[in-house]
């Protein structure tokens, strides 16, 4: 497995130096912040500067150094191309110790094609391959006349970068050199500036800062210039101010605080998690049963001099208290049942949340209570009271239920008699109509045939006549009873005896009354058509009574499986409330006679306007005996 080299401290270079870098400790005053931040930028921006002034002038420097080693080749073949044809090595060598003496030149060396090196000159040893220059230009002789230039040999020149570089290092020292004078120049005089114009008014304000800090919110720092420093120990002497008087606000706030709490007629306590009272007003001790804050911190302290009075929170409150603080962040309105001095309890309302007293760590319980014992009793008195009249309630409730009960069995009853009474009657009617009737005709057929038989003597067939007559009379009594103890035509439907009770009214009264069919015509039961036709009678009767109408009108109406009969007049109307209060045996008949059936009785009438009785039933039968609601029944 190969390592990283930057993981090996002996092959990464930057391991050694970032170690101690992390080991340096940084000054913590402003002024040496200050100037470590002065020092470091001046030596980058001069270390930077001279780094790319240096590599400036050696790049320089090595492209004169190129560019004279070019010259020279370039010379060299142009001069040496006639000795050289001549193979004249003298001449050579004349040429080429001209130049030797050069401190940058290496060596010279002159190749003939023919003849191989002809002269070398050296003038030093040969340096490694980066710190040498070496040119090669061809010798080329141009022969008289038009002839093209002929390659007759080369000159070789090797030139050495180490003079060139010898003079960059000393200009290197020397800038460096100046530079590090420049960068001491400035420093101590940076230094000597930002000591008297930074670092002595930042004291003068660090003294004032803590003595203000301290408590002496009347010290005021002195303001030495209009600069950022001497806005700063401005605005440190506002702060002051404004904390002088928020410091007196404050005071008085906590006076008038301390004030309302100690004359407050309500308990204000703290508690800590393990039951002890850490702080109280006098009106809590009182509550508690003790004379005064200290006698009851003293007898339920901690202390040698502690009594050991019973604790007002029992553990389990505690625990709960503080479960509940811990769950909602504040208690409202508990009632907590609390042990006092004598060992007898009281019973408050708590309000309370958590609190850090004097900056410990757990969290204390801040609160008030309130004694509201009379107020529980009171509650409890009043609580039995709620019972007692609840369970009167109850009581009347079901004296009331019985009551409607046999109320209902009493209109049940009363049903059934109407029921018997109809019966009655209509028997009544039938043995009238049947016998008695059948007997008062055969005296009259009898009558009428002794009337014949006696025609001879006057005296005889007067007295007959009127035993006649008497009969007729007897006959027309018979058959009006029979008809007003049960209509003939109620045995022919509800509509016939409907036609017939019209007829009989128009013809007995004065007022003209008519009947209108719409719809269907119903189909009813007996008992439920006698009660219908019983309602439009007495209506009717009413109209006769009271109405003093010139016109009324009977509508029966068959609505799919609905029945609707209405009968209204235009007389002198009535007030239908006063009516009833006035216990009007006619309407109460009509509305038992209503209910009996299952319909609903509405009644409409103003002074002056006429009136209108109108009921609504299902044609099929219904259960009798429920009651309907007031305002289906008056309008």
């Amino acid at each position: 497995m190969v390592q990283n080299p930057l993981h090996n401290p002996l092959h990464n270079p930057l391991q050694r130096p970032l170690q101690l870098l992390s080991r340096v400790r940084f000054p913590r005053s402003l002024h040496a912040q200050l100037m470590l931040s002065l020092l470091v930028l001046c030596t980058l921006v001069a270390g930077t500067s001279a780094f790319f002034l240096l590599e400036h002038a050696r790049e320089r420097r090595i492209a004169e150094l190129d560019d004279r080693a070019n010259r020279i080749a370039d010379l060299l073949s142009q001069s040496l191309a006639q000795p050289l044809w001549n193979v004249d090595r003298e001449a050579i060598a004349r040429q080429l110790n001209v130049l030797k003496p050069n401190p940058e030149v290496v060596s010279f060396t002159v190749t003939a094609i023919n003849y191989g090196v002809l002269a070398d000159a050296s003038n030093a040893p040969i340096p490694a391959p980066q710190a040498r220059v070496v040119r090669v230009r061809p010798i080329e002789f141009t022969p008289p006349g038009n002839a093209p230039p002929e390659k007759i040999g080369e000159i070789r020149v090797v030139l050495t970068r180490a003079a060139a570089d010898r003079g960059f290092e000393a200009a290197r020292a020397a800038v460096l050199g100046t530079l590090a004078l420049v960068l001491a120049v400035v420093y101590v005089t940076t230094f000597l500036l930002i000591k008297h114009l930074v670092r002595e008014p930042i004291r003068r304000l660090e003294e004032m800062v803590d003595r203000i800090a301290g408590g002496d919110l009347d010290s005021r720092c002195a303001i030495e210039s209009s600069a950022e420093l001497g806005r700063l120990a401005a605005r440190v002497n506002g702060m002051a101010e404004r904390l002088s008087h928020s410091t007196a606000s404050l005071r008085e706030s906590e006076r008038k605080y301390r004030s309302i709490i100690e004359n407050s007629l309500e308990g204000f306590f703290v508690l800590d998690p393990d039951g002890m009272l850490r702080d109280a007003n006098p009106a809590m001790a009182q509550l508690l049963g003790y004379r005064d804050v200290q006698g009851m911190m003293a007898a339920l302290g901690n202390s040698a001099r502690a009594v050991h009075a019973p604790p007002p929170f029992s553990g389990e409150n505690t625990a709960q208290l503080f479960a509940m603080l811990q769950l909602a962040g504040k208690i409202a309105g508990r009632e907590i049942e609390l042990t006092r001095a004598d060992g007898t309890t009281v019973w408050c309302q708590l309000n309370a949340r958590g609190i850090r007293y004097n900056g410990a760590g757990r969290q204390c319980l801040e609160g008030q209570l309130t004694d509201i014992s009379s107020r529980k009793q009171a509650m409890e008195i009043l609580t039995r009271h709620r019972d007692q009249l609840e369970e009167e309630v109850r009581e009347r409730t079901r004296t009331e239920q019985l009551l409607r009960h046999s109320r209902e069995q009493l209109r049940q009853l009363s049903s059934h008699q109407e029921s018997i009474r109809e019966e009655e009657r209509r028997q009544i009617a039938m043995t009238i109509h049947d016998e008695l009737g059948q007997l008062l005709t055969a005296i009259k057929i009898n009558v009428s045939l002794l009337k014949l038989a006696l025609s001879q003597g006057a005296e005889w067939k007067q007295k007959v006549g009127d035993i006649g007559s008497l009969a007729e009379r007897t006959l027309d009594i018979v058959r009006n009873v029979a008809s007003h103890l049960r209509p003939a035509a109620l045995n022919f439907g509800l509509l016939s005896a409907l036609e017939w009770l019209v007829q009989d009214f128009t013809r007995h009264n004065a007022t003209v009354c008519t009947f209108r069919l719409e719809g269907h015509e119903p189909t009813l039961s007996d008992d439920r058509a006698t009660a219908v036709f019983r309602i439009v009678q007495e209506a009717l009767t009413n109209v006769s009574r009271h109405a003093q109408a010139s016109h009324a009108e009977v509508v029966l109406r068959g609505i799919h499986d609905h029945v609707e009969l209405e009968v209204h007049d235009d007389g002198s109307g009535f007030d239908v409330a006063k009516a009833i209060r006035g216990n009007s045996y006619g309407l109460q008949g009509m509305r038992e006679r209503a209910r009996m059936i299952g319909a609903q009785l509405h009644i409409e009438s103003r002074n002056g306007t006429g009136s209108s009785i109108r009921i609504v039933f299902n044609e099929a039968a219904e259960v009798v005996g429920r009651e309907l609601p007031a305002d289906n029944e008056l309008r």
